[in-house]
């Protein structure tokens, strides 16, 4: 770790815009040592850091997280703040300078994942605290200093962190032959009293059917398909559609409905067979969103535990096989993609198209033929895009960039990992 200088002259200096994102004075600093940055930032820089970063966020049209998001960042941050306070000794809580340098320091302990989850908190605590301070006519050098330093330090400052966990990370790509082995094992290889393998398997089959995220579930509608949502040419008979309220808007954005038409079979069956198990958890508990939470992680474990006994070695010198919930809407999507193309697989899964491109990286071929609807296999079905779903396509490919900012910061990953 560098020791804390004087800054030379050069190294704030203020750049002209650079074509490789980012603000043009964060990125200038990016290779300053995390620590002495902080110790030796301007006062000028750092307000002109946090003008465009601010700038840039308000030309990203970035509305402001969910409320759940909101209190995830609050309560994080309260917390390291106490935690770091009681490190040091101190008698009150430390100033935001100090707050973030223990940041800097704890980033040596803590995996990447961790530190991007707590930097996104102390982001957005630190920036209310400061809009709210500078609207009582009250400046904060220190806190923007903090908050300066924080913007320009975007990756981990220290350390390699943790290993990674030790179970594999989730397949994105999900060939169908692996995919029947899967939900076969769920239904064949268990005892009858094992109701979570049965579970598993619904919420599998619904979840690489219609693409929905896991928590989409709790205020998902199902009814019978109109008959002009049906393909021409199918009978209207049996169709079915799910219409879902998209989860992780940005708090005051409209909601955003999608409607999403599967088609009679097996796999419809299943659809029906999971929303219904779904539903009767919610009616069971007062805090829907964490009963279908904890249906979530158990139907995991269960998909998981089939996994090490279907793939107990790494195959081929790769590592085991681990399918996951989202692996199979990684998987929907880049079927969706193949049969449709890019803004509707983008509309259909509710986020951005940026994020359909750069973090769902399901294989196309994994699964599908050329066309619309054609998987090999099992006939696994590429669900077919509503009215809302084309409407929403067609905003995004007139347009794209404008809507870059929708995916929450799950996007943070889509970080719901069950």
């Amino acid at each position: 770790m560098q020791q804390a200088t004087a800054p030379q002259s050069s190294g704030f200096s203020q750049p002209r815009p650079t074509a490789q994102g980012g603000t043009p004075t964060a990125l200038a600093l990016k290779n300053i040592d995390a620590e002495t940055l902080l110790e030796n930032m301007p006062q000028d820089a750092a307000e002109q850091i946090v003008a465009e970063w601010r700038q840039a966020r308000a030309a990203a049209s970035m509305g402001a997280p969910n409320v759940r998001s909101v209190a995830t960042y609050e309560t994080n941050s309260r917390i390291l703040e106490i935690k770091y306070s009681n490190e040091m000794q101190a008698d009150d809580i430390l100033n935001p300078v100090d707050i973030i340098r223990r940041l800097f320091l704890h980033s040596a302990s803590i995996s990447a994942a961790t530190w991007r989850l707590y930097r996104a908190g102390f982001l957005h605590t630190m920036n209310q605290r400061a809009l709210q301070c500078e609207s009582l006519g009250q400046p904060q050098p220190t806190l923007i200093r903090a908050l300066a330093a924080l913007v320009v330090v975007s990756s981990k400052p220290y350390g390699a962190g943790r290993p990674r966990a030790k179970r594999p990370a989730r397949d994105k790509s999900i060939p169908a032959k692996q995919f029947d082995k899967v939900i076969t094992h769920l239904a064949t290889a268990y005892s009858e009293r094992n109701q979570w393998a049965r579970r598993a398997q619904s919420f599998a089959m619904a979840t690489i059917s219609t693409g929905l995220r896991p928590t989409e579930w709790v205020n998902a509608v199902i009814r019978p398909a109109t008959s002009s949502e049906v393909p021409r040419g199918e009978s209207e008979a049996g169709w079915l559609a799910v219409v879902v309220d998209t989860a992780k808007r940005k708090a005051g954005e409209p909601d955003w409905e999608r409607t999403i038409v599967v088609e009679p079979g097996v796999y419809q069956i299943h659809v029906r067979q999971h929303f219904e198990e779904i539903q009767s958890v919610i009616t069971t508990k007062s805090d829907a969103h964490e009963a279908v939470r904890n249906y979530s992680r158990r139907c995991s474990r269960a998909m998981g535990r089939a996994c090490r006994e279907l793939w107990p070695a790494p195959v081929q010198g790769k590592d085991p096989i681990r399918i996951t919930l989202y692996s199979l809407r990684h998987q929907a999507r880049a079927n969706v993609a193949a049969a449709y193309g890019t803004f509707v697989a983008a509309a259909m899964m509710g986020h951005s198209p940026y994020v359909s491109q750069n973090w769902y990286t399901g294989k196309h071929r994994a699964n599908s033929y050329a066309g619309p609807r054609k998987v090999r296999s099992a006939g696994i079905p590429v669900a077919v895009p509503g009215h809302d779903v084309l409407a929403k396509a067609a905003v995004f490919e007139q347009n794209p960039a404008l809507l870059g900012a929708l995916a929450s910061d799950d996007n943070q990953v889509e970080a719901e990992d069950y």
